[in-house]
C-alpha cells in the first residue's frame, strides 16, 4: 500500500463521499463519530485489506424503506414495530405524485390503503375506514392537512400504519373523516448534506403546466442549520374535458442540529382553486339497476362549479437532550385555511334520478374557514430493570379546531342533464354569495403513557391513552352555543413480539381509536343524554421477515367498531344507544425492497370482509357496508437500467363491492400505470426527464366509496412529463 493511496482513503472516508473506486486499500473497524448535524465525520483505523466498488444501479431506491416514524415512539425499523406498516420513500411520491392525480395514487402501495377520492378531495380508505388530510399527520402533527387538496411537492416520505391507534399519536380534530383505520404521518422535505438549486417545469392532461423550485442548502460550522425552500405555480386543465387547475405555493423548513438537541420548523402558504371535474355520484331512488359507466373524460359539472381555498401552516417539532438517556419533546402546529368558495352539487354528489342517467342541476353554495391548532409534549428515556431495558415515553397534547359555514346554504335548481349524452340544459348562472358564521369548535385534551420493554428476544409494548374532548355547535344566525357535548374515554394498547432471529419477527397487538360524543337529538326517547365516543378496538397477529433487502410481512387482523343505533324499548319513540357494531376482518400481505441490482418491487395484496354485526332492528344485520371490496392490492416495480435510465409500472387492483344496502354490485377494476425517468446533462446542467402515463389502457370504471349509495367515476388517461434541472 503507498502513502499516495492511504491518504486517498482517507480522504474518502473524512468527506463521506461516494465515490465509486477500486483499490488496495479498505476501511476496518469504526471507532469513533465526531461533529454534529449532517456532517457528521466518521473516523477509522485502516488495514491493508481490499475495497470492493459498488456499481451506481446496485443503490437504487426502492418503492419503500425499512424504517420510519412510528408517533411518539420515534424512528423505528420495520422489524421492531408490532403493527402492519408501510415507510414510503421520496422515490414513490416523485413517481406517482402528480397534481394531476389524488392523493391516494401515493398512499395506495400499502395494502391497507384503497382509493377512493379524486383532486376535488384528499379521500381514501384505510382498512375501510373513511379518511381524508384532516385525518393524516405532518411531521408527527395531525390536523395539518385539509380535506381539499395535499401539497405533495413539499413530502420527503410517508408512514403508514395501520389500525387504530390513539396510543402512538395521540389524536386530533378530524373534519369529516376519521383515524380510526391507522396513522398516516408525512415528512416534509429537509435540507440534505448537498446543496440543491432544481427547477422542474411539468406538463400533465391537456395543458397542466407548472414549475417548481427547490432549494436546499446548510450552513454552518459543522454544517448543523439547513434550509429549504420549496415552491410551485400549476395552471391549466386537466385530462377531465374543462377540469381546470390553479395552485401556488411557497413552503420553507428550517432545521438545526447539535449534540444536545434537534429543531425542526416548517411554514408555508398555498391557494388552491378547481373548476369543475365532477366525480362523485349518488345512486337515487328511481335507479332500478347498476348505471352504465359514462365516459370518464367527460366534465359532468354546471357551469360555474367552482372550489377555490387558501391557508398557511405552521409546525415546529424539537428534541432536547436532558442525559444521556432521557430527553424532552415538543411538536406543535397552526393550520389557517379558508375554503372561501365552494359552489356544488347538492352536498357534493350528482344524484342519478333513473335508468336513463338523467339528474338535475341541484346546486349549493358555501365555505368553510377553519382553524386547527395542536401542541404535544413529553418525556422519552430509557432506563434498565434487572436484565429488562425499557423505553418510556408520556406524553400530553391538546387539539382545537374551529369551523365556520355559510349561515345559509339552500338546493337550488339551474336546469337539467343527463350523464350518457353530456348534454345540459342550464338555465342560470349559480349564485356564490354567502354570509358567514361560527358552525362548531372542537377541543381534545389528551395523556399517553407507553413502555418498550425489551428482555432478550421478546419486547412488550404497554401503553395507555386519555382524552377527553369538548365539541360545541353554533346557531349559524345568532352565533349563540346551540349545544355543547362533554365525553372522555381511555382506550389501552399492548403488543409483545418475538425475535428468534434479527431476520424474523412474529407479534400480536391491540390497539384502540376513539373521537368524541354525541348528544341524543329531540328525535330520541333519551333527548339530551351524552353517549360516549365511539371505540374501535383492533386484534392482530403478524409476522415479518427480511430477506436480504427484501422485507415480507403478513398480518391478520380484527376490528370492532361501536355505533350509535335506534333501539326500541316500548316508549312513544326509540331510544338512541351506543349498541351497534360493525366488523372489518382480513389478510394483508406486504413485500417491498431490492429483488436484484437493477430491480426494486413493492407488492400489497388484501383481503377484507367487512359486515354490520349489530344494527337498529337488526334490519342490516351480517350485510356488508357499501363501498367495501372483499379484495384489494398493488404491485409496483422499477428496473434501474444503469445511472441514466430508469422505468417503473403499477398495477392497482380493487374487487367487487355492494352499494346501495348490497342492491347493486360494482364490478372489479385493475389500472395499470407506467412510466420512466432519463439523466443526462443539458450543456453543463444535469437533468432529469420524466414520464408517467396514468391508467395507460384507459380504463372507464366505478368506485364504490365515500358514502352510503355513492359511486366515484375514474380518472381518464392522463400523461404527466417532468424536467428537472439542478442549476
Amino acid at each position: 500500500m503507498t502513502k499516495k493511496q492511504l491518504a486517498l482513503a482517507v480522504a474518502v472516508a473524512a468527506l463521506g463521499t461516494s465515490t465509486v473506486w477500486t483499490s488496495n486499500v479498505s476501511a476496518a473497524e469504526k471507532e469513533t463519530v465526531h461533529g454534529v448535524g449532517t456532517d457528521v465525520v466518521d473516523t477509522y483505523e485502516l488495514d491493508p485489506v481490499d475495497v470492493e466498488g459498488e456499481r451506481a444501479e446496485k443503490n437504487a431506491e426502492s418503492f419503500t424503506a425499512a424504517d420510519g416514524t412510528v408517533g411518539i415512539l420515534g424512528e423505528k425499523t420495520a422489524m421492531e414495530t408490532p403493527f402492519t406498516t408501510t415507510n414510503i420513500t421520496k422515490e414513490t411520491i416523485q413517481s406517482f405524485g402528480d397534481p394531476s392525480q389524488p392523493l391516494d395514487s401515493v398512499l395506495s402501495i400499502s395494502p391497507s390503503i384503497r382509493p377512493t377520492g379524486s383532486i376535488l378531495h384528499n379521500d381514501f380508505q384505510h382498512r375501510g375506514f373513511r379518511a381524508n388530510g384532516t385525518s393524516t399527520y405532518v411531521n408527527n402533527v395531525p390536523g395539518m392537512f385539509t380535506q381539499f387538496n395535499a401539497p405533495m411537492f413539499v413530502i420527503e416520505r410517508a408512514d403508514v400504519i395501520s389500525g387504530p391507534n390513539s396510543g402512538l399519536a395521540g389524536t386530533g380534530t378530524q373534519y369529516e373523516s376519521t383515524a380510526a383505520g391507522g396513522i398516516v404521518n408525512f415528512t416534509t422535505k429537509r435540507a440534505g448534506a448537498e446543496d440543491l438549486r432544481r427547477m422542474t417545469l411539468t406538463h400533465s392532461g391537456q395543458s397542466m403546466n407548472g414549475v417548481y423550485f427547490d432549494l436546499g442548502h446548510r450552513f454552518g460550522k459543522n454544517k448543523e442549520w439547513g434550509v429549504r425552500l420549496n415552491a410551485e405555480k400549476v395552471h391549466g386543465e386537466t385530462a377531465v374535458d374543462g377540469q381546470k387547475v390553479k395552485s401556488a405555493g411557497i413552503f420553507i423548513n428550517i432545521d438545526h442540529e447539535d449534540a444536545k438537541s434537534k429543531t425542526n420548523f416548517f411554514t408555508g402558504y398555498r391557494q388552491n382553486q378547481i373548476v369543475g371535474g365532477q366525480r362523485w355520484f349518488k345512486i337515487g331512488a328511481g335507479v332500478t339497476k347498476l348505471p352504465a359507466v359514462p365516459k370518464a373524460s367527460r366534465n359532468y359539472s354546471f357551469e360555474g362549479m367552482d372550489k377555490e381555498s387558501y391557508g398557511w401552516m405552521m409546525i415546529l417539532n424539537h428534541e432536547q437532550k436532558l442525559s444521556a438517556d432521557w430527553k424532552w419533546f415538543l411538536n406543535a402546529g397552526m393550520l389557517k385555511n379558508k375554503l372561501n368558495r365552494n359552489v356544488m352539487y347538492q352536498y357534493s354528489a350528482l344524484t342519478i334520478l333513473n335508468d336513463n342517467g338523467d339528474f338535475d342541476l341541484n346546486y349549493q353554495r358555501t365555505t368553510t374557514p377553519q382553524r386547527a391548532n395542536y401542541i404535544q409534549t413529553g418525556f422519552t428515556g430509557k432506563f434498565e430493570t434487572g436484565n429488562a431495558n425499557h423505553e418510556m415515553t408520556i406524553a400530553v397534547d391538546r387539539a382545537w379546531r374551529g369551523r365556520e359555514a355559510a349561515t345559509a346554504s339552500p338546493t337550488l335548481n339551474i336546469g337539467t342533464g343527463n350523464i350518457y349524452t353530456g348534454v345540459f340544459h342550464q338555465t342560470g348562472d349559480p349564485r356564490t354569495d354567502y354570509s358567514i358564521g361560527m358552525n362548531n369548535k372542537t377541543s381534545i385534551k389528551g395523556i399517553s403513557l407507553v413502555d418498550s420493554i425489551t428482555l432478550n428476544k421478546w419486547n412488550m409494548i404497554l401503553g395507555v391513552h386519555h382524552h377527553s374532548s369538548n365539541v360545541k355547535a353554533y346557531n349559524l344566525t345568532t352565533g349563540r352555543v346551540s349545544s355543547s357535548v362533554d365525553s372522555s374515554a381511555t382506550t389501552p394498547t399492548y403488543t409483545l413480539s418475538y425475535r428468534p432471529t434479527e431476520d424474523i419477527t412474529v407479534y400480536a397487538s391491540h390497539a384502540e381509536y376513539f373521537d368524541v360524543g354525541t348528544v341524543v337529538s329531540t328525535s330520541y326517547q333519551n333527548a339530551g343524554t351524552i353517549l360516549p365516543p365511539f371505540k374501535t378496538k383492533q386484534n392482530e397477529l403478524g409476522v415479518k421477515y427480511a430477506n436480504k433487502d427484501i422485507l415480507y410481512s403478513l398480518a391478520f387482523f380484527d376490528i370492532k367498531q361501536a355505533s350509535n343505533i335506534a333501539v326500541n324499548r316500548g316508549a312513544a319513540k326509540d331510544y338512541l344507544e351506543q349498541d351497534g357494531e360493525e366488523r372489518h376482518r382480513g389478510i394483508e400481505l406486504g413485500i417491498g425492497g431490492r429483488l436484484a441490482p437493477k430491480w426494486s418491487v413493492a407488492a400489497g395484496l388484501a383481503y377484507m370482509q367487512a359486515t354490520y354485526e349489530r344494527t337498529a332492528k337488526g334490519a342490516k344485520d351480517g350485510r356488508t357496508p357499501d363501498g367495501q371490496p372483499r379484495w384489494n392490492g398493488t404491485l409496483m416495480a422499477r428496473y434501474t437500467a444503469d445511472d441514466k435510465f430508469s422505468a417503473f409500472a403499477r398495477m392497482t387492483y380493487a374487487g367487487a363491492a355492494w352499494t346501495y344496502n348490497q342492491k347493486f354490485k360494482v364490478p372489479s377494476n385493475a389500472v395499470f400505470d407506467v412510466g420512466m425517468n432519463y439523466k443526462t446533462n443539458l450543456g453543463s446542467v444535469p437533468t432529469t426527464f420524466g414520464l408517467t402515463v396514468y391508467n395507460v389502457l384507459n380504463k372507464e370504471y366505478w368506485m364504490a366509496s365515500r358514502s352510503d349509495q355513492s359511486l366515484y367515476l375514474s380518472t381518464p388517461r392522463t400523461f404527466a412529463l417532468s424536467m428537472a434541472m439542478d442549476i
